[in-house]
C-alpha cells in the first residue's frame, strides 16, 4: 500500500504512512486510547479487547482481529526480531526509529500488485507489529502521538531479489540512524518504524481524529490518496470553523481532481450559508482576542508560521501539483513566495507606525494610530493556491484582523494545509477559518460580502465576478481589494534585444501553462524583427515538455479543467479562421488529463478574440506593428489593465511606453514583476487604484494594493485630539 509516492514492486519498497493508514481497526482502537486520555484516563490495567472488521480492497473477505490496550497482551508474531536505533530530539520531540526484521521465511509478509490485492498474512500481520511498538508507555502518555511505518523491503529471497540500499531516501533523521543500523546488521527483510513523541502541550490528543482524514475516508472506500507527502497530516478534507475541523450541515461534499491524470484527490465539504455565518461569527468573537495582541506577538507567531512553511516547502508543492497541475519546479517555487508573504508582514507587523500631527491650536495634539479594521473575506483563485492566500492571508494577521477563507473548489487541499500550518504555528482558533463550497457559492459570497461583522472584503479572480463582489461589498461600505482579471500587452521594439525578449514571452506568457493573471495575452512585435522574433519563440516552444507535473523534465502541465481548454481552442480557432498561421502546436493533446499543446500564432489579427478576451492559456498571439503611437494605441484599447511588458533599448522611449500604457504595473526590459514587495494591482476594471503614472506611483499601496505596503488596507487610520492641555 502506497500512500506517499513511493511505487510498490515486487522485492523493492512498500510504505506505510501513518498508523491511520494500515487498518481501520488500528485506527479505532488508537483514538479510542486517546479519547480515554483526554478524559484524564490512564492506561486501563485490565484487558481491553477491540474489535473490528477491516474490508479486503477488492471485497473479497474480512477478518476480524482482536487487539488490547494492555500492554501485557501485545506479542511480536513468532520469527520477527525488534532492532531499535538511537533516539534522536527534535526540539520539543523525541523520534525513535524501529525495525521489525523478519528472520523466519515463513512470516515474510507477502504482497501481489495485481488489483491492488493484499494479503491476508499483511491484514494480521502489520497490525500486530504496530500494536507491539504502541505499547511503549512513551507513546501511550505522549500528546500527540504518530507512528510512521514507511519503508519494507519484502518477499523471499528465493523469489525476488533485494536490492542493497537500505538508505533512508531523507524520510526522517530518525529513520536515517535507523537505515545505517540496518546496513551493519545486514537486515534485508524489514518493517521501519519512526515513531514521534511530543513532550509539549501544543498538539492535544483530540488532534488525532482529524489527521489525514481524507485518506482514512479513502481507506474504507478501498483506496488510497497516493500524493507522496513526507506528512499526511497536512491533508484535510473538512472545513475549519473556530478551531475546529468540520463537515458540512449537509453531508455533501465537492470532489477534487488532478487535471493530470483525471484521478479523484479526494473530497471537501459542499458548505453553505449556514456554515459561513458560523465562520463569520467565530472570526469576529476571535478578533476581540486577537486585534489586542501586541504587534510584536503577531510577528512572532508568523515568524513560526513561515518557518513551518519552510520545512514543508515540498509537501505544499506536492498538493499544489496535484490539484493545481503546475510542475513541481513551478509548485515549489509557488511555495516559497507564500511563504514570502508571511514573512514580510510578520516585519510589517512592527511596523505600522501612527503620526503625530501639529495642531494650530496650543491646547490640542494631535495623534494618529493604525488598528485592524476587522474580519476578513478572503476569495481566491485555483491558478495560485497557495500564493493568493498568503499574500492576503499574511497582511490581515499582521494588521490585527481574523479572517475567513473561500478557497477555489479545484484547489482546496493548499488552503487547509496554510490553516494547519497556523494553527501548529499559534494561531488561536477562529483567527483562521475555511469555508469550502462549490454549488453554494452564490449564497457563500453574498454572506462573505454582505454581513455585518466582516469589515473588509480581498478578491481575487475574474473581472465579471469582481463586479459582483464590489456591488454586494458596497451594501454596508466596507473596505475592498480587488484583482481582478487582466489582458496584458507584450511589446517587442525593433531596438529591443531579441533573445532577452524571447525569454521574456516565454516567462510571463507560459509561465503556470498560461494560466496567470499577469501573464502575456497579446504579444506585438515590431515589423523589423518580426520575423526573428517569432522563429526563435516558436523554436523555444517546440521543445516544450508537457505532462504531469511530477515527472522528470516536464515543463509544462496541464489546464485545469475541460472549460480551460475548450476556450483556449475557442481562441485558436477563432484567430485561424482571421488569418492567423498556427507555427507551434495549436490543437489538444490526445491523452488522458486536460492539456493542451503550448502554441504560437503568427500574424493574428487586432479584431481576433484572442486579442479582446484574456485567454489564460498556452497560447503566445503574435501581431505586427509599425510605429510606437500605434502599439500604445493598441495596447491600450482594452477595458482592463493590470500589467504591460515592453522591450526596448532606447532610454527615451523606456520612459515614454511605461508611463503612456494603462496599467497597475508595467515591466520594462523583465517579463517578471511578482514580488512580495510590490504594490501589486491594477487599474480600469483589473483592481481598483490610480492611474499608472510616476505622479502618483507613491499612492498606489494605498488603493487597493496588494503586497508591498498592502497591511494599510487592513487597518483603519484613526484620529486622537488630546485637548485640556
Amino acid at each position: 500500500m502506497s500512500v506517499n509516492g513511493v511505487e510498490w514492486t515486487p522485492g523493492m519498497v512498500c510504505v506505510f504512512d501513518g498508523l491511520e493508514n494500515v487498518t481501520g481497526r488500528v485506527v479505532q482502537w488508537y483514538e479510542q486510547r486517546l479519547e480515554s486520555m483526554k478524559a484524564g484516563e490512564e492506561l486501563r490495567e485490565q484487558n481491553h479487547p477491540h474489535l473490528a472488521e477491516r474490508p479486503h480492497l477488492d471485497g473479497s473477505f474480512t477478518t476480524s482481529l482482536p487487539l488490547s490496550l494492555n500492554p501485557q497482551s501485545v506479542e511480536l508474531p513468532g520469527g520477527i526480531e525488534l532492532v531499535e536505533a538511537e533516539p534522536i530530539v527534535d526540539r520539543k520531540s523525541v523520534f525513535v526509529g524501529r525495525a521489525c526484521r523478519i528472520s523466519d521465511p515463513s512470516q515474510v509478509i507477502a504482497f501481489a500488485r495485481v488489483s491492488h490485492l493484499i494479503t491476508e498474512q499483511i491484514a494480521r500481520q502489520v497490525p500486530l507489529i504496530l500494536a507491539f511498538l504502541m505499547a511503549d508507555r512513551r507513546v501511550t502518555k505522549a500528546a500527540h502521538p504518530i507512528i510512521n511505518a514507511w519503508r519494507c523491503q519484502l518477499a523471499a529471497p528465493t523469489v525476488y531479489t533485494h536490492p542493497p540500499d537500505n538508505g533512508d531516501d531523507g524520510e526522517s533523521a530518525a529513520g536515517g540512524r535507523l537505515a545505517h543500523l540496518l546496513q551493519i546488521l545486514d537486515v534485508k527483510d524489514v518493517l521501519v518504524v519512526v515513531t514521534r513523541y511530543f513532550g509539549g502541550t501544543l498538539l492535544g490528543a483530540d488532534r488525532f481524529k482529524h489527521i489525514n482524514q481524507a485518506a482514512r475516508d479513502a481507506l474504507e472506500l478501498g483506496g488510497f490518496i497516493e500524493l507522496g507527502l513526507r506528512e499526511p497530516s497536512l491533508l484535510f478534507n473538512q472545513g475549519l470553523i473556530g478551531g475546529k475541523w468540520v463537515e458540512s450541515k449537509s453531508g455533501a461534499t465537492i470532489s477534487v481532481f488532478n487535471p493530470a491524470t483525471g484521478e479523484k484527490l479526494g473530497t471537501v465539504p459542499e458548505m453553505g450559508l449556514e456554515e459561513t455565518k458560523e465562520a463569520i461569527n467565530a472570526a469576529g468573537r476571535a478578533f476581540t482576542t486577537w486585534s489586542k495582541t501586541t504587534a510584536k506577538q503577531r510577528h512572532d507567531i508568523l515568524i513560526k508560521f513561515y518557518n513551518l512553511m519552510k520545512e514543508h516547502d515540498d509537501d505544499l508543492a506536492r498538493i499544489i501539483t496535484h490539484e493545481n497541475g503546475k510542475t513541481l519546479a513551478e509548485a515549489k517555487g509557488e511555495s516559497a513566495y507564500s511563504a514570502s508573504f508571511i514573512e514580510w508582514f510578520a516585519e510589517e507587523a512592527v511596523r505600522t507606525y501612527g503620526e503625530h500631527i501639529p495642531s494650530p491650536f496650543g491646547n490640542i495634539r494631535n495623534i494618529v494610530i493604525k488598528q485592524p479594521v476587522g474580519v476578513v473575506s478572503i476569495l481566491t483563485p485555483w491558478n495560485f493556491p497557495s500564493a493568493m492566500i498568503a499574500r492576503k492571508l499574511g497582511a490581515a494577521l499582521a494588521a490585527g484582523c481574523t479572517t475567513v477563507i473561500k478557497p477555489p473548489p479545484e484547489t482546496p487541499f493548499s488552503a487547509l494545509a496554510l490553516a494547519e500550518l497556523g494553527r501548529r504555528a499559534g494561531i488561536p482558533d477562529g483567527v483562521i477559518n475555511v469555508v469550502t463550497t462549490q454549488k453554494n457559492v452564490n449564497d457563500v459570497a453574498k454572506e462573505m460580502c454582505e454581513s455585518k461583522t466582516v469589515k473588509k472584503v480581498t478578491f481575487t479572480g475574474s473581472t465579471p465576478v469582481a463586479k459582483l463582489l464590489y456591488k454586494m461589498a458596497a451594501s454596508t461600505i466596507k473596505k475592498i481589494s480587488i484583482e481582478a482579471g487582466g489582458n496584458a500587452p507584450f511589446i517587442v521594439f525593433d531596438d529591443a534585444n531579441i533573445e532577452q525578449a524571447v525569454e521574456g514571452a516565454i516567462l510571463c506568457k507560459f509561465r503556470g501553462t498560461g494560466q496567470t493573471c499577469v501573464c502575456a495575452n497579446r504579444i506585438y512585435v515590431q515589423s523589423n524583427v518580426y520575423a526573428e522574433f517569432a522563429s526563435r519563440l516558436a523554436e523555444r516552444v517546440a521543445a516544450f515538455k508537457v505532462g504531469n507535473g511530477l515527472e522528470e523534465g516536464i515543463t509544462h502541465g496541464p489546464l485545469i479543467h475541460d472549460r480551460a481548454v475548450e476556450k483556449v481552442m475557442r481562441h485558436v480557432n477563432d484567430a485561424v479562421e482571421k488569418g492567423a498561421q498556427i507555427l507551434v502546436g495549436g490543437s489538444r493533446i490526445d491523452r488522458l488529463g486536460t492539456f493542451f499543446a503550448p502554441t504560437v500564432l503568427s500574424d493574428v489579427p487586432a479584431n481576433a478574440l484572442v486579442n479582446d478576451e484574456e485567454t489564460f492559456g498556452p497560447i503566445a498571439a503574435l501581431t505586427k506593428f509599425e510605429t510606437e503611437e500605434e502599439v500604445i494605441k493598441l495596447a491600450n484599447d482594452t477595458d482592463v489593465g493590470l500589467a504591460g511588458y515592453f522591450y526596448s533599448r532606447d532610454v527615451g522611449r523606456a520612459w515614454r511606453v511605461a508611463e503612456a500604457l494603462e496599467v497597475g504595473m508595467v515591466g520594462a526590459n523583465t517579463g517578471l514583476i511578482s514580488q512580495t514587495v510590490i504594490p501589486f494591482g491594477g487599474i480600469k476594471e483589473s483592481g481598483i487604484g490610480s492611474p499608472c503614472n510616476w505622479s502618483t506611483i507613491l499612492d498606489l499601496s494605498l488603493l487597493g494594493r496588494e503586497g508591498g505596503h498592502g497591511i494599510e488596507e487592513y487597518m483603519n487610520t484613526k484620529l486622537i485630539a488630546f485637548g485640556g492641555l
